[in-house]
């Protein structure tokens, strides 16, 4: 620097030269201006949420992940200073809303809440959207799995009973879920093929219609969520033979985990929460924190349990790498079985 400065010519006009002083000053004003650039976003994503949050929902009103919605956001409006408004978009299976959350602003104001079907959808029909680069996991918020009934005019008591009246009687038995490709109607054919079962699919729209045919006989068994089957199980009109999920469900005894036989077939299905890919990961994680310290009040673990469903809070990372493993593993049974939506 002495040196740049011992070769300026005296006899240079003065507006030309350059004092040290002010070569100085504009050193340190660009060294602030970098520095304020770089602080910035951190200070948008402090000030997060700056307006009402939209809690997004796949599926109709009353529906056991609507009342879950519901109960996060009545949690979580004190915490974020802002209304959180739940709203309602059901159709293809959660598409529609999926869709609308990929294409919102990327700032974690609109919040995508909806289940396993997310990552299925895309292996069944096309889909306008990649769920796996167009949406960031964020938590699973709970788990469900799924619950093997049979027809109280069958001869079947146990999980074992079950096996041994399909193997005896191939293609008799016809057992309903809520529709092609969905969580247990795949949990349904994986119990198949590990125990090399004839058992007949009968997809209906919901458990509300295939249960009255269930308990003629006319249905023979059903797979389904717990909030569904679990009054109809206690009153006797079905009776609970297997479930889906790793081990036993207290609400069901006697019913044996399906996995206990064939230890590959274990499904739970996982409602999560998602924003759109891009968000910045700091209000990633501020949703995140905030959502699993709401899982961890005795509260909402009592009125989640209430419906069957078992709370979880992941980290996003751990969320996202389940939602990856689903996706590939379902994605190769059902190209396997060569599933379309009807």
């Amino acid at each position: 620097m002495r040196r740049i400065w011992r070769r300026v010519d005296p006899r240079m006009a003065p507006e030309r030269r350059r004092p040290k002083e002010e070569i100085m000053r504009r050193y340190l004003r660009a060294i602030s201006i970098c520095f304020v650039s770089l602080l910035l976003p951190g200070m948008a994503w402090a000030n997060y949420p700056e307006r009402p949050i939209k809690l997004i929902v796949g599926f109709p009103p009353g529906g056991s992940i609507d009342v879950v919605a519901r109960i996060l956001a009545e949690k979580l409006r004190p915490v974020f200073n802002q209304p959180i408004v739940v709203e309602n978009r059901p159709g293809a299976s959660g598409t529609i809303a999926a869709q609308s959350t990929a294409s919102a602003e990327a700032d974690g104001h609109t919040i995508l809440m909806t289940t396993s079907a997310l990552i299925i959808n895309p292996w069944i029909s096309p889909s306008p959207f990649d769920p796996m680069k167009d949406l960031k996991a964020v938590t699973r918020v709970a788990m469900s799995p799924y619950v093997l009934v049979v027809s109280p005019k069958l001869p079947i008591h146990s999980f074992d009973e079950y096996v041994a009246y399909a193997k005896q009687n191939p293609g008799k038995l016809t057992c309903s879920t809520y529709g092609v490709g969905s969580p247990p109607h795949l949990a349904l054919e994986m119990f198949k093929r590990a125990g090399e079962l004839d058992v007949v699919h009968a997809p209906y729209r919901s458990f509300g219609l295939a249960l009255p045919d269930l308990m003629s006989g006319l249905l023979s068994c059903s797979v389904d969520t717990p909030a569904n089957v679990e009054q109809h199980v206690r009153a006797g009109t079905i009776r609970a033979v297997a479930v889906t999920s790793p081990g036993a469900l207290p609400m069901f005894p006697g019913s044996a985990p399906i996995s206990s036989r064939y230890p590959d077939v274990a499904v739970e299905a996982w409602q999560g929460i998602f924003v759109r890919s891009g968000t910045p990961q700091a209000i990633v994680d501020r949703i995140n924190s905030e959502l699993v310290k709401a899982l961890r009040d005795p509260e909402i673990i009592k009125r989640m349990s209430d419906i069957g469903f078992t709370p979880v809070g992941d980290s996003s990372e751990a969320a996202a790498q389940v939602v990856r493993n689903d996706f590939d593993r379902y994605g190769a049974l059902i190209k396997t079985l060569k599933l379309k939506s009807e």
